[in-house]
């Protein structure tokens, strides 16, 4: 519960009243709604991890994954206002984890690109870093094409 004032208030009530990605043509089927590691050696050819740089990434002490939402829809509201629980796949209709996610210390840094533009009727994605003890963040909102 959180306390509003005087009022107190579940905010997984207020996040639930959102539809669903999916419903609406955002779900993990059409790419949204899908935490993806990005530094995973399967998803690089024999040739790429040979290259050095590629090879120092692939073998980081902290993964990178990348996941992107629909705003305006249950998953992408939980993923602003409770990062953990996204990140720690305790959001239905999100798909995946981010690996390695610190579950003691639930501390993430955040930055927002464009975050003076609305996230109505906006994608936003999201790459995540984490080392096992604190994760963060870099968000981008799409802009509004109208400015």
């Amino acid at each position: 519960m959180v306390t509003d004032g005087d009022k107190e208030f579940n905010p997984h009530d207020l996040y639930d009243q959102f539809p669903d990605g999916a419903s609406n043509g955002y779900g993990p089927d059409q790419g949204y709604n899908t935490i993806v590691r990005l530094n995973d050696p399967q998803l690089f050819t024999d040739e790429a991890r040979r290259d050095p740089a590629i090879n120092e990434f692939l073998n980081a002490p902290f993964s990178v994954s990348f996941v992107q939402l629909k705003s305006s829809h249950r998953e992408a509201e939980y993923y602003i206002h409770k990062p953990h629980l996204a990140m720690s796949g305790e959001v239905d209709g999100i798909v995946g984890t981010v690996d390695g996610f610190p579950i003691e210390n639930r501390h993430i840094g955040t930055y927002v690109i464009n975050h003076d533009a609305t996230l109505a009727k906006a994608i936003m994605r999201a790459l995540i870093i984490e080392d096992g003890a604190q994760a963060g963040q870099m968000i981008h909102k799409e802009p509004d094409p109208q400015g």
